[in-house]
């Protein structure tokens, strides 16, 4: 490929993924080609009101998601916290010490969401979606 047809593939890509995704990244490598690749914009933060009781051995978490369809929620349970996940944004919440995310027990009520987690060195994540049979 001469060097014309590399900047038409160049800008192709470029364009191709600023009218796809709204941003592109552009890399150089140590050999000098020129790589696009989508740039995808962070997600946005949204407000959830929450309320975290530490209960000594554990934490029991409560989220008000009444104003959100529920099959549109997902809640992620990391060692550090609940990652509440939604096509409007998302909210991290944080935890003063890790848990086990698999220790979990959710319990959902007219849209508000209660999350009780046992302290510990869990790994990994659990995904939690609505509605749960």
């Amino acid at each position: 490929m001469d060097e014309w047809e590399r900047f038409v593939d160049l800008l192709d890509k470029m364009f191709t993924s600023l009218y796809t995704t709204g941003g592109v990244k552009i890399t150089i490598s140590s050999d000098g080609n020129v790589m696009v690749q989508p740039a995808r914009p962070p997600k946005k933060k949204i407000y959830v009101p929450f309320e975290v009781v530490d209960t000594g051995d554990g934490y029991l978490v409560t989220l008000d998601l009444r104003w959100l369809p529920l099959q549109s929620v997902a809640l992620h349970l990391k060692n550090n916290g609940v990652l509440v996940e939604t096509p409007r944004g998302e909210r991290f919440i944080y935890f003063d010490h890790p848990v086990d995310p698999h220790s979990a027990e959710v319990e959902e009520s007219h849209g508000i969401v209660e999350i009780s987690v046992r302290k510990g060195e869990g790994k990994g994540e659990r995904v939690i979606r609505f509605p749960q049979s």
